[in-house]
């Protein structure tokens, strides 16, 4: 499978999907753009998120940051955004982008 970063008229249909950057002080954010081709990356190539490379940020941020919008619901927006621009989906493994319910623990009875 090839890889694709998100070029400027593709990210400019995602971004707004994005929720706006909160207000914080200390070290400054990663780059949002960074860290979605990371999550790209791996969805693309099958890899692991151990295996990602640095250039799109550590590996924990770019996880991170994929968990952000999966508990968020932003994919479904992301994704549609990206059909619109002609973004080929059916060679992403969108399987990390489900919840795997198995691994949820149940609660005990009272």
């Amino acid at each position: 499978m090839s890889f694709h970063e998100v070029g400027d008229a593709l990210w400019e249909g995602i971004e707004p999907s994005l929720p706006p950057p909160k207000p914080h002080v200390g070290r400054p954010r990663a780059d949002e753009r960074g860290l979605f081709n990371g999550i790209l990356y791996v969805l693309s190539t099958g890899c692991t998120w151990h295996d990602v490379p640095r250039q799109y940020g550590t590996k924990s941020t770019v996880h991170r940051f994929h968990l952000y919008l999966c508990d968020n619901g932003i994919y479904d927006e992301i994704f549609a955004a990206m059909r619109q621009q002609g973004y080929d989906l059916a060679d992403l493994d969108l399987s990390c982008c489900a919840i795997d319910t198995t691994t949820i623990p149940a609660k005990k009875g009272e």
